[in-house]
């Protein structure tokens, strides 16, 4: 069982006294975040401005430097061009409609004209026009919105109400990030981006659904006496073990790929490294936060005379 206790239990750092630190760090990188949002704006992928998918497969092995000229002789100069396997003959390249003809269709028949029927072969071909790219945007932004809106009607239900404003804080401050890291590194933010954003979110969520669970039985079991500031602090500590072997297991797991792979499982695998920012939340947001907003709620209510109903 000692393999279960890589942070000992008797461990006792200080998580919420550095709230006010790491609460303006937080804030600094979400006001940069979103402000890039604003000036620089997402790189949308062709799920979302619509355009062309093609998986195709030379005769003989080409450079990705021929195939991206290749492109750029087709009027789809910027196309994305990426390599799907070490040989240099299966390439995948996505062209938004912008860049290609009049009849974005045409893309592929253009591709087989230029390079030859018999040097290349077009395997898979998906086309996306402009106003179902424009659909899927809308569809991808109400399935975020609804998903949060869910998860925090559980968490204002599940828990006594001073702790949902920590986990909500947490859980767009989360997003605000993993938005911000699209937006700086012009990764492609498309359906993969959204599915990659929804899984940070469960990891912060769940993170923080442990620890606010930690502290409910604490409290029920006395621990801690009347200071929530103490019982925040020591259920942190008791569940320091648990998230290092789970987030650990899952940054190995995903490690490879984000190396190894191309094309938008790479992507995937990178975004999932926020991971850690939910972790991050977790301990220095969303858990001190309660302390802070019981404070509000005595000032508010002083002869109510309760610590905590979880």
């Amino acid at each position: 069982m000692k393999f279960f206790e890589l942070v000992p239990n008797h461990k006792d750092i200080d998580f919420t006294g550095k709230f006010k630190v790491f609460i303006v760090l937080s804030m600094s990188l979400s006001a940069i975040s979103v402000a890039s949002m604003f000036i620089k704006g997402f790189n949308f992928g062709i799920d979302f401005t619509g355009g062309t998918s093609i998986e195709m497969k030379f005769k003989d092995a080409k450079k990705i430097e021929e195939v991206r000229k290749l492109m750029d002789e087709v009027g789809a100069p910027d196309a994305s061009v990426v390599a799907m396997d070490t040989t240099g003959m299966e390439y995948l390249i996505t062209a938004r409609t912008a860049h290609q003809s009049s009849n974005p269709t045409s893309l592929p028949k253009q591709i087989v004209d230029k390079a030859g029927a018999d040097q290349v072969t077009i395997v898979h071909a998906d086309i996306v026009g402009p106003k179902v790219g424009s659909e899927l945007k809308a569809s991808a932004l109400r399935s975020l919105v609804y998903t949060l809106l869910i998860i925090m009607v559980y968490i204002w239900f599940r828990f006594d109400f001073k702790f949902a404003p920590g986990a909500t804080v947490a859980m767009i401050h989360d997003m605000t990030l993993a938005g911000g890291y699209y937006v700086l590194t012009q990764h492609e933010f498309d359906i993969t981006a959204i599915a990659a954003l929804l899984t940070i979110a469960g990891y912060s969520v769940n993170d923080t659904i442990v620890v606010y669970d930690r502290v409910r039985e604490m409290i029920k079991a006395g621990v801690g006496g009347q200071n929530l500031e103490t019982t925040v602090n020591k259920a942190i500590n008791l569940t320091l073990s648990r998230t290092v072997i789970t987030s650990g297991a899952t940054f190995i797991t995903i490690i490879p790929i984000a190396i190894i792979c191309e094309g938008p499982i790479k992507d995937f695998a990178q975004m999932l490294l926020g991971i850690f920012v939910g972790t991050y939340s977790t301990y220095y947001i969303a858990a001190p936060m309660t302390i802070y907003v019981e404070k509000f709620l005595k000032k508010r209510a002083p002869k109510t005379g309760r610590v905590a109903t979880v």
